[in-house]
């Protein structure tokens, strides 16, 4: 049963210990403020920094020509801004919407080899010299505000990234991942209290140039890996909800489900590539690291596990027979309702929440299986997201 209770405990009660933990923090902060009179003005007025927004895109013409207008219409000085985007061998209209851009905040890149999403960052990176580098989507539209409200935290010195906040507009299908982002927005926000906020929104977040770290062509969850880097160099990570962009939720569960493979291929592929991770950031880093993160990605083989045990030990005792039982029971309970969903079969909310864990977990099974047997690369795969 002690699987089940770390399970129990990352996705139920770690969100109430965080809280807790995270109000003595603002309690001891505010009682140091008060003792010893420390300045806590977060944000001095400082000359805007020069900023490069950098976008790899990959079959993108849908997105891109709005998108390029939604970056030249942000509340940013034109001489301040530089935009790095990069076609990664797209096979629609994405290149050509790019080398018809002739305002000069558009540096785009057409590379006509598919290499990943990792390489065209570690090249768009390269090209520029901006102090600061805001990472993006070509999916995302940016508030018109976001720009300046992610920079000015890096008016402290201390700061070394800075995550803003994506909104998913919601849709009409079954997926329930806007209650989960949900979920996870509120978790950022104590987090980032504790000084233990976990990588970035890939959607839009920045880093100060000097902490830049070239990424490993294969790498998966780019936006994760570079923010960790920088946390595990001592340097703050700041979550700025005001900073926000906005893209679409997918509607179907099945879609949903695709890219949490591939995310969850990313998850493992960090956690073994970065032990540093786990000894070189800052305690509230490990804590959420540990709690959010770590159980969560091996929250499907601990259940297995207590599966297991429940039914050796059933041999042997009727009560744990039960044990076992019940808990098979949930398993093939959650997996018919998501199999009912991805039927197009419709479901009370409470029983979505059901069967959208079963998927996350179950695309954590199938991601670790991939990664441990070498089936994924850094490549791209078409999503709603």
């Amino acid at each position: 049963m002690a699987g089940v209770a770390l399970v129990v405990y990352s996705y139920a009660l770690y969100p109430i210990v965080l809280s807790v933990v995270a109000s003595w923090v603002q309690l001891l902060g505010d009682a140091r403020y008060v003792l010893k009179k420390i300045d806590r003005r977060a944000h001095p007025e400082v000359d805007l920094p020069r900023v490069a927004v950098v976008i790899s895109a990959f079959n993108e013409a849908k997105h891109l020509a709005a998108r390029i207008d939604n970056l030249l219409a942000l509340d940013y000085p034109a001489e301040l801004l530089t935009c790095y985007i990069g076609s990664d061998g797209s096979r629609d209209q994405t290149g050509q919407i790019l080398t018809a851009c002739r305002d000069p905040r558009i540096h785009g890149f057409v590379f006509e080899q598919n290499r990943g999403k990792a390489s065209v960052l570690n090249d768009l990176v390269s090209r520029g010299t901006e102090s600061i580098i805001v990472f993006s989507d070509a999916n995302t539209f940016f508030d018109a505000q976001a720009l300046r409200r992610l920079v000015r935290h890096f008016a402290d010195a201390k700061v070394g990234g800075v995550s803003g906040e994506l909104r998913l507009l919601r849709s009409a299908g079954d997926n329930q991942d806007s209650l989960y982002w949900r979920l996870e927005q509120f978790l950022k926000f104590f987090e980032a209290r504790i000084h233990g906020l976990l990588g970035a929104n890939g959607a839009i977040y920045g880093i100060r140039r000097g902490l830049w770290q070239p990424l490993p062509s294969d790498t998966v969850c780019d936006d994760f890996c570079v923010a960790m880097n920088v946390a595990a160099t001592g340097a703050k990570l700041v979550y700025e909800p005001t900073a926000f962009a906005e893209e679409d939720s997918p509607e179907s569960m099945a879609d949903e489900y695709h890219r949490r493979i591939r995310i969850g291929i990313g998850n493992f592929q960090a956690f073994y590539r970065h032990p540093e991770y786990l000894w070189k950031t800052s305690w509230g880093t490990r804590f959420s690291y540990i709690s959010h993160k770590v159980l969560r990605w091996f929250a499907p083989h601990l259940l297995i596990v207590s599966l297991l045990a429940s039914a050796a030990l059933g041999l042997q005792s009727s009560g744990w027979a039960w044990v076992a039982g019940l808990e098979l029971t949930a398993y093939v309970c959650a997996a018919g309702l998501y199999w009912h969903s991805g039927r197009g079969g419709r479901l009370p909310s409470l029983l979505k929440i059901a069967a959208f864990l079963f998927a996350l977990n179950w695309a954590f099974l199938i991601a670790s299986m991939r990664h441990a047997t070498g089936r994924f690369s850094g490549s791209w795969r078409r999503t709603a997201r």
